[in-house]
């Protein structure tokens, strides 16, 4: 008889834990991860948990497809490649905006001025933002991006 009365009881218990609880909307963002992120400027640091908690907040101007290799468009709709390979000129995406917050109220759309900040911080030590604020790119100098690109223009 025992198992007959445990058998609906946990049939029951499982399908209220299936039930999706309702709750009013959150203005919060919440992560949930194995550890905590040292911080969200990926470009500083190498470890899979910062990445993943910097990765879906960054757009990046080509990408792969998801699960594939072919890369493709994001911030950038389309790219041209030099008959000598060396110079690419990236053609930006219009209307991007940037993400707003009680501390942050973005003034203008994404342009080609954000990607010339973000290369070429990295890429100089005497940028303004690497002197205000003293830091490393150990993934963009372990690829060699720091020898490899000559320059960053618009």
């Amino acid at each position: 008889m025992r198992p007959t009365i445990v058998m609906p009881s946990l049939i029951a218990a499982g399908l209220l834990a299936m039930t999706p609880v309702v709750q009013a909307a959150s203005k919060s963002l919440v992560f949930c991860s194995e550890g905590s992120p040292a911080g969200f400027d990926i470009g500083q640091y190498t470890s899979g948990t910062d990445n993943d908690a910097a990765e879906p907040i960054y757009n990046r101007l080509a990408e792969f497809a998801r699960g594939e290799t072919t890369v493709v468009p994001a911030l950038a709709t389309s790219w041209d490649i030099s008959p000598d390979n060396l110079t690419y000129t990236f053609h930006l995406r219009e209307g991007v905006k940037f993400h707003s917050n009680k501390l942050f109220t973005p003034t203008r759309d994404f342009n080609a001025d954000d990607v010339l900040f973000t290369f070429n911080r990295m890429l100089h030590k005497d940028h303004p933002f690497r002197v205000a604020y003293p830091t490393e790119f150990p993934f963009f100098t372990s690829m060699g991006l720091d020898k490899n690109i000559k320059s960053v223009e618009k």
